[in-house]
């Protein structure tokens, strides 16, 4: 029933951006003197992005005096927003000219629908890609770009307490031997060793996706492709390794049943040695804990491939996420510009204003000063991830449905609760079987 649904929905995407594709791609002719206005559509999520976009929305008029941008913060999680997208786009596009799209599988009925333009020829004439770093070209299936990246670029680390490790004479893991030897030590104090947000699925199965990456860094993309599977040694040894740190006493009690809001408070208030999440926590986590905050990556599974430790790591761009344009709006040519210049002010704003280096931009190429000075894990990590060999967007980001990537999740949680009748076996099956959702 699910699948009739979903293709009665994408019938009747096709059908209402059919008229309105070519109608998008026309010159517009408008008069220098004739101010226009167009719709940006933006999801609000919380007071630090209604922040970010007041700033954003302060620059444009000097940036462009004929253009006049409406901003609609629509409020909700991913799934509510979205589902604004995709009614307002099936309803023939008004008041949708410029959209955050969340990108992943939420971005395939809409590209399948070509509801989107493609930007390839107005980013090279714009000279673009010589102020991005390289792996911002991350093209969707059929090779076009769609989307104009502008998020806070994300890896999978995970962090430590320096004052807790330095308590037990403890050091930085760089294998799974050596992991456990750690937890074994904590688990035997009065701190968690590990705080995950294991009831929200994606924080745990970001967790499996890096111990496997130290077997093979490309099994995700391999597995978005069809090339292998989640059953297969990579992510069947990582979710072993997963297994066994249950069995040591690695995580909280009842941890399948601890979102990410409980999961990190117990480690930013020093409750928790270590907490599997991604770099998005490295700023705030140094800012609130001071010489005490650290991050490592995720140890490598067999010992003898330690020299890949950190040569690696899950994230980057998320595939079609950004910035993009309505195929129908009756001005392609000033959306496009007002859409890259959105990007490139919000980058500006999160390092100018807030510290944050983890961009797509590059800083030295636009001039970008941020007058402190950034907390050493935050340089670190701002270095590191220009050296990373091989790096690919989150395994619950770049599933190839929404249902593929749901599917992940919960199966990750439900293995998280550790039952004696849900094996390693079972969760490979499911998450298998995941992948294949349409």
């Amino acid at each position: 029933m699910k699948m009739k649904r979903f293709c009665v929905f994408l019938m009747v995407l096709v059908l209402a951006c059919s008229g309105v594709f070519a109608a998008g791609q026309k010159d517009s002719s408008t008069a220098k003197s004739e101010k226009i206005q167009l719709h940006l559509l933006y999801n609000d999520t919380d007071a630090n992005v209604e922040k970010e976009m007041a700033w954003v929305m302060e620059q444009l008029p000097s940036l462009y005096p004929n253009i006049d941008v409406v901003l609609d913060m629509s409020p909700g999680d991913a799934q509510t927003y979205e589902t604004k997208v995709r009614t307002l786009i099936a309803a023939g596009g008004e008041g949708l000219d410029i959209w955050w799209e969340r990108g992943g599988s939420w971005a395939t009925p809409i590209l399948n629908a070509h509801s989107a333009l493609a930007l390839d020829d107005f980013l090279n004439e714009t000279g673009y890609w010589g102020k991005v770093i390289p792996s911002s070209k991350l093209p969707a299936s059929d090779g076009r770009i769609y989307s104009l990246p502008f998020e806070d670029i994300s890896y999978e680390v995970m962090l430590y307490n320096k004052a807790i490790f330095k308590q037990y004479n403890l050091t930085v893991p760089k294998t799974v031997t050596e992991l456990k030897e750690v937890v074994r030590v904590l688990s035997k104090s009065e701190y968690i060793p590990i705080s995950v947000g294991a009831k929200d699925g994606w924080c745990a199965a970001m967790m499996v996706e890096g111990f496997a990456y130290s077997i093979d860094p490309r099994i995700t993309h391999k597995i978005v492709n069809g090339e292998a599977k989640f059953s297969d040694k990579p992510y069947a040894e990582a979710a072993q390794v997963i297994k066994d740190l249950l069995d040591l006493g690695a995580f909280s009690k009842n941890v399948a049943l601890t979102g990410i809001d409980e999961a990190l408070p117990l480690f930013e208030s020093g409750k928790a040695a270590m907490m599997a999440n991604g770099s998005w926590a490295v700023s705030s986590g140094a800012a609130k804990m001071g010489d005490a905050f650290g991050y490592f990556y995720y140890p490598v599974i067999n010992d003898e491939d330690v020299a890949l430790y950190g040569a690696n790591c899950a994230g980057g761009v998320k595939q079609n996420s950004g910035y993009m344009v309505y195929a129908g709006t009756k001005y392609p040519r000033e959306a496009m510009e007002v859409a890259q210049s959105l990007a490139e002010l919000r980058c500006k704003y999160v390092y100018t204003q807030q510290g944050n280096p983890f961009t797509v931009y590059i800083p030295e190429k636009l001039g970008w000063k941020f007058e402190g000075s950034f907390a050493e894990p935050v340089q670190k990590l701002a270095t590191d991830m220009q050296g990373f060999g091989f790096v690919y967007g989150l395994v619950q980001d770049v599933m190839p449905t929404a249902a593929a990537s749901s599917g992940v999740m919960q199966s990750t949680s439900k293995f998280m609760t550790n039952s004696s009748k849900y094996t390693v076996k079972d969760y490979l099956a499911d998450m298998d079987k995941a992948a294949l959702e349409e």
